[in-house]
């Protein structure tokens, strides 16, 4: 019973995601992401008898197969932003051009859309898929490594386990256990830590390499300047 109203949670929050973000309906767009975070609860719940991995396995699967086939289609070859929430993105949100020099333009990017073709090119993840496990955090620039650790204490809580971050300059190290690994941006868990570290940083991250280590995704972020270099 739990695993089916969890996957029924997930595939209906994946659809009305995308939809309120076609439509810029941004009422459609919070019900789809409060659908899936249900999800989350509904395979977390100690009644339902579901290990912590299938609850991650569960959130993902959805959203990761559509999301997958969406960048696929779109031809995405830039390098991810990771952006700290701001006044027209007030979750944060991950941005993916089409080009490789491609650069987001965040005075004209809002929460809600999800493909653009100006002035940029890309996809826009804004509201990302795991933005309500961290939206209650109070970490808009109280640092990398507090940031950190608060994500941390929140995917403990739900048994899941948290992301390993090495904070070296302007470079950080994220080491993190997901499931989604087609489009791993879609990966509830990660999305939201890469969102909780722009946060803490108070800048735009860069995704500028990513790799598999001993079953972790690792990623190397770069510091890239405030939201006002970018707008």
């Amino acid at each position: 019973m739990g695993r089916l109203s969890g996957g029924i949670l997930t595939a209906l929050g994946t659809v009305l995601w995308y939809l309120g973000g076609s439509l810029g309906n941004q009422a459609v767009v919070n019900l789809g992401i409060g659908s899936i975070i249900l999800g989350i609860v509904a395979f977390s719940l100690p009644g339902w008898r579901c290990l912590p991995l299938d609850t991650r396995g569960v959130l993902s699967s959805s959203s990761c197969a559509f999301f997958s086939s969406l960048a696929s289609d779109v031809g995405l070859k830039g390098k991810a932003f990771v952006i700290p929430p701001y006044e027209n993105l007030p979750h944060g949100g991950i941005f993916i051009p089409v080009s490789s020099k491609g650069k987001p333009n965040l005075g004209r990017l809002f929460e809600g859309r999800v493909l653009y073709s100006e002035p940029e090119p890309g996809l826009l993840l804004s509201p990302v898929p795991g933005w309500r496990l961290t939206e209650d955090l109070d970490i808009l620039g109280s640092g990398v490594g507090y940031a950190s650790s608060a994500v941390s204490g929140v995917l403990d809580r739900l048994g899941l386990p948290g992301p390993k971050v090495f904070e070296e300059g302007e470079n950080i190290e994220v080491y993190v256990e997901i499931s989604c690994r087609e489009f791993p941006y879609a990966d509830p868990v990660l999305s939201a830590v890469l969102v909780a570290l722009a946060a803490g940083a108070g800048e735009v991250l860069t995704v500028e390499d990513i790799g598999e280590v001993k079953g972790y995704l690792k990623l190397l972020l770069k510091r890239a300047g405030g939201v006002e270099k970018w707008l």
